[in-house]
């Protein structure tokens, strides 16, 4: 899909470093790219930190884009690797350990699955996975790479993160149980 003409002079325009151009792209993209850095998040603080530090690395490597396929999607990609390096960085998840989730509390569990905004009480519940099994969890079912891709970007065994995310699946199963009845 090609982009249009003002995508792409704004595209120009902020490769050129002007300012008013990369807030417009800024202000353009980031409740989308907000809703992606929640997904790898534990709280909005750290979402907030992800979505600074992507953003930045979006107009750093703007010149990259090859403007072919949407900038959206690119800018996903960029978001999502930017999480699992801040995940790196400051979480030290370790891919290998059990982790026996299944039976602990939801965090603050004030949440409502029989309201309107269900996706924020499911992204809830995600979010209080622990750290292995919420990025695993996100990279699969909802980013859609496959285990092979996962496996190298992570640097884990695939076998085992089919174990987390099995288990990811098994602990939301049972969040929600709790949740609806």
């Amino acid at each position: 899909m090609k982009q249009t003409d003002s995508n792409k002079k704004l595209i120009r325009q902020c490769i050129r470093g002007q300012r008013n151009a990369q807030n417009l792209l800024y202000n353009q993209h980031k409740v989308f790219l907000f809703g992606i850095c929640m997904r790898y998040a534990k709280d909005r603080a750290e979402a907030q930190d992800i979505l600074q530090e992507g953003f930045y690395k979006i107009l750093k490597d703007l010149k990259q884009y090859n403007q072919v396929g949407p900038l959206q999607a690119w800018m996903r990609k960029v978001m999502v690797n930017t999480a699992l390096m801040y995940i790196r960085k400051y979480r030290k998840v370790n891919y290998v350990e059990w982790e026996d989730f299944t039976h602990q509390k939801v965090k603050g569990s004030d949440i409502s699955l029989m309201s309107e905004d269900r996706s924020k009480a499911i992204i809830h519940l995600i979010r209080n996975l622990p750290s292995s099994y919420q990025t695993v969890f996100n990279l699969r079912a909802i980013e859609g790479y496959s285990f092979k891709e996962i496996a190298q970007m992570l640097e884990a065994n695939e076998a085992t993160l089919r174990s987390h995310y099995l288990r990811a699946r098994t602990a939301l199963q049972e969040m929600l149980k709790k949740e609806l009845y």
